[in-house]
């Protein structure tokens, strides 16, 4: 099977279809388990944010594994397939900034690496808001590619060099 490069199918800007799905499906799975919490989206071009906020007598633990996993099973959902994946996040009680610098640095100091080696570098297990914003700080990114290979909690981050341009 042939492997996307992620680098060459951005976000779509503005999907509101994909916005639509993701907070119906959230407030859906979460109201049949029982939660009660209101869900608010927002938009960037890179991604689409649901914030769970919890109400009073909520008594469903939104903590990090739920949340994880919630965040997986809506991005199945409005990205069943690799063109055109915009992806989701779920944070509790507000909104998290996408870029976390420490991330991105990590990130170029790993396109460093793969492109003097001429290795391809597997990241260590990260979660999932992490291994995206390593992907999106490696696009546009001179001599690199970014993919993710395995599924689930076996799911990596691989950095691969990319052989230098032809040319005279």
């Amino acid at each position: 099977m042939h492997e996307h490069d992620e680098r060459t199918a951005p976000p779509p800007r503005h999907a509101p279809e994909k916005v639509a799905g993701a907070l119906a499906f959230c407030e859906g799975l979460l109201s049949r388990m029982g939660a009660k919490v209101a869900v608010r989206v927002r938009e960037t071009e890179e991604a689409i944010g649901l914030s769970l906020d919890p109400l009073d007598g909520n008594e469903i633990d939104l903590g990090g594994t739920l949340v994880e996993a919630v965040q997986y099973l809506v991005n199945r959902v409005v990205n069943p397939r690799a063109e055109g994946r915009k992806w989701v996040n779920l944070d509790v009680g507000g909104f998290q900034e996408e870029s976390d610098p420490v991330v991105r640095a990590m990130a170029l100091r790993l396109a460093a690496v793969a492109r003097r080696t001429g290795k391809v570098l597997a990241v260590a297990p990260i979660s999932p808001r992490e291994r995206r914003q390593i992907h999106l700080a490696l696009v546009g990114v001179d001599g690199v590619a970014t993919r993710s290979e395995g599924e689930g909690l076996f799911r990596q981050l691989l950095v691969v060099p990319l052989p230098p341009p032809s040319g005279g």
